[in-house]
């Protein structure tokens, strides 16, 4: 009998601790998700611009009549919905000190989808208390027409974005002939502007500069 005791209690002891080790793996691999989950999404703890997954992210910009409207990327893409005939691809990610603090921001290119047209969102986003926040959005014109987005990139602690055709930038939005935009023919000129962060906003440094554009060689750079 008192073997059989023995038994049973080194049995239970075994079952016990099989239990509390495999709660423990459960805990862990929670935190652990946690933990991913929050760096990667807007209301995560992150320290460093280059933490965030941009590819996996919930944006946000001022929409139709200034209401603030968002999409989550899933893998880098926000496919059309049943309601919304937006779609978003993030491009590319890019990262330079543009408000001059000593950390860098990110250079967010984003495709922007449409029925009968593609365009461009371009937006910074820095690290403010801890968590990611968007501090510019740019759009631009459609794709290979007036308008459309050629480069952008940082250069010198400035913002330059490279646009086609011959535009302006004023009272915070992009100005462009709107008729060549929707018209055959192919801008053969294509436009610089420069932007510098006065400590609130991205603002068009210096004048617009006007390169020839060769539409045949779309990889040929004129500087």
């Amino acid at each position: 009998m008192m073997r059989i005791a023995t038994l049973l209690t080194l049995n239970i002891l075994m079952l016990t601790t099989t239990f509390i080790f495999s709660a423990c793996q459960k805990n862990t691999a929670k935190n652990t998700n946690t933990l991913a989950t929050n760096t990667n999404s807007t209301s995560g703890y992150v320290t460093d611009i280059e933490k965030v997954d941009f590819k996996n992210f919930t944006y946000s910009y001022l929409g139709h009549q200034s209401r603030k409207t968002t999409f989550t990327l899933n893998d880098g893409e926000k496919p059309f919905g049943k309601l919304d005939e937006t779609g978003f691809s993030l491009i590319k990610v890019d990262y330079a000190d543009l408000t001059n603090d000593g950390m860098n921001e990110a250079i967010i290119n984003l495709s922007v989808h449409k029925p009968v047209s593609n365009a461009n969102m371009i937006q910074v986003y820095t690290i403010d208390k801890n968590h990611p926040k968007e501090i510019w959005t740019f759009w631009t014109g459609n794709d290979k027409v007036e308008g459309g987005l050629k480069r952008v990139y940082a250069q010198n602690n400035e913002l330059t974005v490279e646009l086609l055709g011959k535009n302006k930038f004023e009272n915070g939005e992009l100005s462009y002939d709107f008729r060549k935009s929707y018209s055959d023919s192919h801008p053969t000129v294509y436009t610089k502007i420069h932007f510098k962060w006065d400590g609130e906003r991205f603002a068009v440094e210096g004048k617009p500069e006007l390169f020839d554009y060769d539409w045949k060689n779309q990889n040929k750079e004129s500087n």
